[in-house]
């Protein structure tokens, strides 16, 4: 006899209904290699790599990371600030989560190494990202414990400070 454990493999869209709330919950939190091995080892449900991605995109959690596209338009609204102004610092949400600078530093190191720009590109021939990119410059007071745009704004809006008076801006 077989002490290999039976598990629930899908094959139908409504086969993920019943667990759909727990793996965008996993999702939010964890790696698709920790939400696979939680499914299986705690809810006996068992899908390839390739059909959680498929849900995670249809499902629309696929905005977990930054895509290629997304950081060269930063890079674009980055470049462009530090033209205007070499001394002014800026901090970019997306999809109202702050971005780390250094991941964007990264990025651009990592990109001009691989030949996707150049130090004096200024990717004025990319598209900017619409409403999902905001972006400011920090105020000397600023708490680095508030991480999404929402909360700056609110914390600058409850002290009594009209918004108008930080640059604030969106990537279009």
């Amino acid at each position: 006899m077989s002490s290999k454990a039976q598990y629930f493999r899908p094959s139908r869209t409504e086969d993920w209904e019943p667990y759909r709330a727990v793996i965008e919950a996993l999702y939010k939190e964890k790696k698709l290699k920790d939400v696979m091995d939680t499914m299986e080892t705690s809810y006996s449900f068992k899908a390839t790599t390739r059909q959680y991605k498929i849900k995670i995109k249809e499902w629309g959690l696929d905005d977990k990371y930054i895509k290629t596209s997304e950081y060269l338009g930063i890079l674009k609204v980055k470049r462009r600030r530090e033209r205007e102004d070499p001394n002014r610092d800026t901090m970019f949400w997306l999809r109202g989560k702050q971005v780390d600078p250094a991941s964007i530093t990264r990025f651009e190191t990592r990109a001009t190494k691989r030949g996707l720009i150049t130090d004096s590109d200024t990717l004025s021939d990319r598209d900017s990202l619409g409403d999902d990119l905001q972006y400011m410059t920090p105020t000397e007071d600023y708490d680095e414990d508030i991480t999404s745009y929402e909360d700056y704004y609110a914390a600058y809006e409850t002290r009594g400070q009209s918004s108008s008076s930080y640059q604030y801006s969106t990537g279009r």
